[in-house]
């Protein structure tokens, strides 16, 4: 059985926080959360962080791959086309159609490796809480099937017809200086 490949889409350019990734939370970059989840969840060799292949990118990449250790994927291509950024990522490591790949979002410091598992077996859970799940042919399909760039970037609406239930009380994505502050707060009292 080919295990789940879980892609972890990460950039440092973020529209609404540039260089979010990398700030502090809890003594680690915000990405390490995240990063650490799955490969609890999937196990190292499964775990792949997709980039941009900018420069302005190369301090995450170092992090990844020389500090953790982790694998990266560099994408050469519009830094906009998440889809794509993810369908190269998955073909990079698996070939085989039924291969399921998990998308994960490093804005969530509070994954569960758990919850994570359990969308890859077909459960729905909160992403902020888990990731998405799709196999290799499904996410072909979509790859070459949308060309609009603003759904290519914007991921959940697409990777399945019924969206993840929402997060429960007390658990969000750090998406600005505001949810970073008190996200940062939260981690800092347990």
């Amino acid at each position: 059985m080919i295990p789940p490949l879980c892609v972890i889409q990460a950039r440092m350019g973020s529209k609404r926080m540039p260089g979010k990734m990398m700030l502090p939370l809890a003594g680690k970059p915000l990405i390490y959360h995240a990063w650490r989840k799955a490969v609890e969840a999937f196990g190292e060799a499964n775990v792949v962080v997709a980039m941009p292949a900018s420069t302005e990118n190369d301090v995450l990449r170092n992090y990844i791959a020389d500090s953790l250790g982790g694998l990266v994927f560099r994408w050469a291509g519009d830094e906009s086309d998440v889809l794509g950024r993810m369908y190269f990522a998955a073909c990079s490591m698996r070939w085989h159609p039924d291969s399921i790949i998990c998308r994960v979002t490093p804005d969530d410091p509070l994954k569960s490796a758990k919850l994570m598992k359990a969308v890859a077996m077909g459960e729905r859970h909160p992403v902020e809480l888990s990731c998405e799940a799709i196999t290799l042919q499904s996410l072909t399909l979509l790859h070459y099937g949308i060309n609009d760039l603003d759904h290519r970037e914007h991921l959940s609406h697409i990777l399945s017809p019924v969206l993840p239930p929402p997060a429960p009380e007390g658990v969000w994505s750090v998406d600005d200086k505001a949810s970073y502050e008190a996200m940062k707060a939260k981690l800092e009292a347990k």
